[in-house]
């Protein structure tokens, strides 16, 4: 097995490693948020979703840049995975503008969370879980120099702080009944708009050298 065949390998791995962690987080952030009436954990799940859409492309782009070099592409498919990096940017990009979107909405018409036991347990799980996968995902992510893995890695990790907020604000409302939610949820989608623009512009800069 060549080097760059390993290469491949570890990252296809590690991405359906985030895959399946962010499928698994997302049902059970649905379910919490849907059964809280939390708007802030709901859009929490959005962005797992777009963290699991993102290992898939992931995978494609790095399957497309092992191809050989052909007659039309004579230098190989390599910069494929910078595209593919930049797609991943473009989606956390679209998940912050959706949770802003609905975020304004509950701020115009305010609904009133209703925090359980478990949820919270769950929500705390997902913190820590998220922490772990983030910093396996940018290590791998350096290890092979995978700009994807780096910045999926990067985005597990913003997730672990979205997560907690979404804990402090719960426990803001438990203790002072004040309902930080939308409002939760509208700056957490602007931490997302602000990452998504930032990985943007550095995978941008990668591909124009």
């Amino acid at each position: 097995m060549n080097t760059q065949t390993g290469r491949d390998r570890t990252i296809i791995r590690t991405s359906i490693i985030g895959i399946l962690a962010n499928v698994f987080l997302a049902a059970f952030k649905a379910f919490v948020g849907l059964t809280a009436n939390s708007i802030a954990i709901v859009m929490d799940a959005v962005n797992n979703l777009s963290d699991a859409a993102s290992s898939v492309i992931t995978i494609v782009g790095t399957k497309l840049a092992g191809r050989e070099a052909d007659k039309k592409h004579p230098f190989g498919y390599g910069r494929i995975e910078y595209l593919s990096a930049m797609v991943i940017s473009l989606l956390v990009l679209y998940a912050g503008v959706t949770a802003f979107v609905e975020s304004v909405k509950k701020i115009i018409h305010p609904e009133t969370p209703d925090y359980g036991a478990a949820a919270l347990i769950i929500v705390a799980v997902a913190v820590i879980v998220k922490i772990g996968l983030g910093r396996y995902v940018k290590h791998v992510g350096e290890t092979v120099k995978s700009d994807s893995l780096i910045n999926s890695g990067e985005d597990a990790t913003l997730d672990s702080v979205i997560s907690a907020s979404t804990l402090v604000a719960a426990a803001v409302y438990l203790i002072f009944h004040i309902s930080l939610e939308a409002w939760l949820g509208a700056a957490i989608a602007l931490v997302i708009i602000k990452s998504g623009v930032g990985m943007l512009s550095e995978t941008l800069s990668r591909i124009l050298g």
